[in-house]
């Protein structure tokens, strides 16, 4: 009595083989594009949730809470705008012994290219959730943060209200 051999025969297997290459051929320059776009979405939101942070804690803490967009166009931070030490309190600038809070690069080849708020590249919070400028003034801006090819503007309203818009 002879046993059947069970199991796939080397063409069987150069076959499969064949076909998972060529479907990967197809699918990876669209992977690869991809992978930017995702990127940028995710430093978008990064940025969108580190000033509703912001709010929410000057509204829970009834203090002033400060954000800015450094010159290198790839770090933010957060701070609490309370004039500790030598510095001046509710000015929407770090300065003194400010407490800072949150500190974020953006991750490499994403950097922001604008961000206005009526003046410097920096705003708070006052302890009602409302955003001010660094003239004492209700301010609205936005964020534009920037890849090679496409862009995302974190958007904020006079009322402190954020959102992503897609260009």
């Amino acid at each position: 009595m002879r046993s059947k051999n069970s199991g796939f025969t080397t063409m069987e297997l150069v076959v499969v083989i064949a076909i998972i290459a060529i479907i990967s051929a197809i699918a990876m320059p669209n992977i690869v594009g991809w992978i930017p776009k995702r990127k940028l979405g995710v430093a978008a939101r990064d940025v969108l949730n580190a000033v509703e942070s912001a709010r929410l804690t000057a509204v829970r803490n009834r203090v002033s809470v400060g954000i800015e967009f450094l010159g290198d166009n790839v770090t933010y931070r957060v701070w609490l705008d309370d004039g500790a030490g030598v510095g001046t309190s509710n000015d929407a600038l770090l300065n003194g012994t400010e407490r800072t809070i949150l500190t974020r690069t953006l991750p490499a080849g994403i950097t922001v290219t604008g961000a206005t708020f009526g003046g410097p590249r920096s705003f708070r919070f006052d302890s009602q959730g409302f955003p001010i400028g660094t003239d004492n003034a209700p301010t609205d801006g936005s964020i534009t943060i920037t890849n090679k090819k496409d862009n995302r503007i974190v958007e904020m309203t006079l009322a402190g209200n954020v959102s992503i818009q897609k260009p």
